[in-house]
């Protein structure tokens, strides 16, 4: 009678323990409100130009303004610092103007402590989505920094060499791959 007692006290406490297990689910770092606050060029970039043939744009060049409307044209906002991304719990990722009216923008992945998949659906980057891959992640209080490579249409790189007097030569391809280092701040 009493190992049929102790065998049921001892399953009771199992199944407790079994259940408290599961409210303390794993949260991944990675959540969280992400501003986009600076990229730069981590390779160089070659373009050619009207004005002196092939045009290299050198590492560290400051693109942020030309990332954040690459990546967060989909929501309108008044300014590009107003727009963040919300890396969700459940693994959904949404873009938003200070928290109005966030958009759907497809899913994220934790590949990685220091890598993170982006999976950008059509809403987002019109007219089939983008997956943005970030590696060597390093994260503080403040947010993390990483590299990735993104695609570049030309409009993009004619707007941001005419900042320079620089014009794109017409023989420009379609879409350059730039490699930056990205840095997302917490909002």
């Amino acid at each position: 009678m009493n190992f049929m007692w102790s065998a049921i006290i001892i399953t009771s406490f199992l199944f407790i323990a079994g259940c408290n297990k599961d409210n303390d689910k794993d949260v991944s770092d990675f959540v969280g409100n992400y501003v986009i606050s600076k990229a730069e060029l981590s390779a160089v970039l070659v373009v050619p130009t009207v004005e002196s043939g092939s045009f290299s744009i050198p590492v560290g060049t400051n693109i942020t303004q030309v990332i954040q409307t690459a990546l967060l044209s989909a929501v309108s906002c008044s300014s590009a610092s107003k727009s963040y991304v919300e890396l969700r719990e459940n693994f959904s990722m949404y873009f938003s103007c200070e928290g109005a009216n966030p958009l759907n923008t497809g899913t994220w992945e934790e590949v990685s402590a220091s890598s993170l998949k982006l999976n950008m659906n059509s809403t987002a980057i019109p007219p089939v989505g983008f997956v943005l891959t970030v590696t060597d992640i390093e994260k503080d209080a403040t947010g993390l920094t990483g590299i990735a490579t993104v695609p570049l249409p030309k409009e993009m790189i004619a707007v941001f060499l005419s900042s320079m007097q620089l014009t794109l030569d017409p023989s420009a391809v379609a879409v350059y791959m730039a490699t930056i280092s990205i840095e997302f701040t917490k909002k």
